[in-house]
């Protein structure tokens, strides 16, 4: 993933400070760029939207891994997987591992209400995809020159809503021996603005994402709580 966005960044400059001297080819592809930007602006906005919601959301991983849920009342949220539970209160961050004994490391809250991508994949597995992490894909992929991007309407887990595909985004060639680009990604969003779906294939065909299978507009009143038992230890920062 990380050289999907270095490549769109290095295209999104070379369209701004070259695209008078660098011929029609690359004129047309500014075309399309324009264009799939609109769609993407679109979706983008409403997913933004999402941060404002209450909800109790839970996702199954597109690889097989396992599942999360993704919990949040703002300005609290709370991420659970497999591997353990971040939690989020305006006052401190918790890191919660382990099964029969829960251990939760706890630091005051630094993060100015943006969750670091690394906590989430912590506890989620590292095919798990969030909602802000689905904006930057989305939005890289759609300045790469020859992407196509296609706008359809789907149900999810009840809720009705708009997917972007996006194609054409990097090949084996592109990615060099050795590396995995992400070669086309799927993103879904809710009228509501919840992320519903987001699934990246591989330039070697793995796939990585997720897709909502429940959701609710309530919480749980023990959401943003350790664990009844946990051991708190207070920690300067948090080890993802």
């Amino acid at each position: 993933m990380t050289r999907i966005l270095t490549r769109a960044a290095v295209v999104a400059a070379a369209l701004v400070l070259g695209a008078t001297t660098l011929g029609c080819g690359v004129i047309a592809s500014v075309g399309e760029t324009v264009d799939n930007l609109a769609a993407v602006a679109d979706l983008t906005t409403k997913l933004t939207k999402s941060a404002e919601l209450t909800f109790t959301a839970r996702y199954d991983l597109v690889d097989g891994s396992g599942s999360a849920t993704v919990t949040q009342q703002p300005p609290n949220a709370a991420y659970a997987g497999k591997d353990g539970t971040f939690i989020l209160t305006v006052d401190a961050v918790l890191m919660c591992t382990g099964t029969t004994k829960v251990t939760c490391e706890r630091a005051a809250n630094s993060t100015g209400g943006q969750v670091p991508a690394e906590y989430m994949t912590a506890v989620a597995g590292g095919g798990f995809v969030s909602a802000p992490m689905a904006i930057t894909l989305i939005g890289a992929a759609s300045i790469v020159p020859g992407v196509k991007i296609d706008e359809s309407s789907r149900t999810i887990a009840g809720l009705a809503g708009t997917c972007l595909h996006a194609t054409g985004v990097s090949s084996p060639d592109q990615a060099g021996e050795g590396n995995v680009d992400l070669k086309e990604l799927t993103v879904c969003v809710a009228d509501n603005g919840v992320l519903t779906e987001f699934s990246g294939v591989g330039t070697d065909d793995s796939r990585v994402g997720v897709e909502l299978t429940g959701y609710s507009a309530t919480v749980a009143a023990t959401a943003f709580a350790p664990p009844a038992g946990a051991k708190i230890v207070d920690v300067a920062a948090i080890s993802a």
